[in-house]
C-alpha cells in the first residue's frame, strides 16, 4: 500500500509537471514582447512588463524548489557524500548574505575555534544554512545585532556541531539550548518559498535536525544539529 510519503511525492512532481510549461511560455512571450516591441512601448508600460517577466522567473525558481521537494520526498535526490568542514561553510554562508542589511541589521560570524567535518553534500548544505540564515534575519526588526555561532560537543550518540542563530546577546544559551522546553520547527512559514522546508529536509537527510526555539525577545532563532564525520584513521597500512 502506498504510503502517504509516496502520494505527497507524486502530488507535487505532477504539480511542477503541469505547471512548468505554462508558466516557461508566458515567460518566453514576455521576453519576446520586451525583445521586439520593447521600442514602442511607454516607461510605464516596459516597466509593468518587466516586473512580470520577474515574477515568472520567481515562479520558476519556486518550480525547482518544489521538484527538489518531490525528488527529496521520493528518495530520489542524489546528495553526495563527502568530508566537508562546516564551520569556514558557514562563515562563506553569513558573507553571502545580505537580508536585513537595508534595514541596519547586522550579522557576524563566531568560529567554531576547531573543524567541524560532517560527510555530506557541500553544495546542499550551505543552500540549506543560507535559507535557514535568511529567515532568522527577515524575522528581525531594524537595527539588530545578530551572531551565526557553532559549537562542536558530544553528544548522546556522538559528537556533533551545533549552529545558531540568533541575538548577539543570547547566542551561548542558545547554542546550549537542549530542546526540552519544545521547540517545533514551522518548515512552512511564510515568505519563504519552499526554501525553508527544502532546508529541514536536506538538513534530516544527513542526519541532523533544525529546531526553532523563541527567544526571550520574543524572536524566531534557527539552532541546527548535525552529527560530525569520525575522524580518519591516521595509522598506515599494517
Amino acid at each position: 500500500m502506498t504510503d502517504d510519503r509516496d502520494h505527497r511525492s507524486t502530488l507535487l512532481s505532477l504539480t511542477v509537471h503541469e505547471l512548468r510549461t505554462p508558466v516557461s511560455v508566458v515567460a518566453g512571450y514576455l521576453r519576446l514582447v520586451l525583445k521586439h516591441f520593447g521600442d514602442g512601448l511607454t516607461h510605464r508600460q516596459r516597466k509593468l512588463l518587466e516586473d512580470s517577466e520577474k515574477s515568472c522567473g520567481h515562479l520558476t525558481g519556486l518550480l525547482s524548489e518544489l521538484s527538489d521537494l518531490a525528488n527529496l520526498e521520493a528518495g530520489q535526490l542524489p546528495l553526495r557524500r563527502e568530508r566537508v568542514d562546516l564551520a569556514p561553510m558557514l562563515a562563506r554562508v553569513v558573507g553571502d548574505v545580505h537580508e536585513g542589511e537595508d534595514r541596519g541589521i547586522t550579522l557576524r560570524v563566531d568560529a567554531c575555534g576547531e573543524p567541524a567535518h560532517v560527510v555530506g553534500d557541500p553544495v546542499r548544505l550551505a543552500a540549506a544554512l543560507e535559507a535557514l540564515v535568511t529567515a532568522a534575519l527577515r524575522e528581525r526588526a531594524d537595527r539588530t545585532s545578530m551572531v551565526a555561532g557553532c559549537r562542536v560537543e558530544n553528544g548522546p550518540e556522538g559528537r556533533v556541531i551545533r549552529i545558531a542563530v540568533g541575538d548577539a546577546d543570547g547566542i551561548g544559551p542558545l547554542l546550549a539550548y537542549d530542546g526540552r522546553a519544545g521547540a517545533p520547527f514551522d518548515e512552512f512559514r511564510g515568505g519563504m518559498g519552499f526554501r525553508f522546508v527544502l532546508a529541514s529536509r536536506i538538513i534530516a537527510a544527513h542526519g541532523g535536525g533544525v529546531m526553532s526555539p523563541i527567544t526571550d525577545r520574543g524572536h524566531l532563532a534557527i539552532l541546527v544539529s548535525l552529527p560530525l564525520a569520525p575522524e580518519p584513521d591516521s595509522r598506515g597500512p599494517s
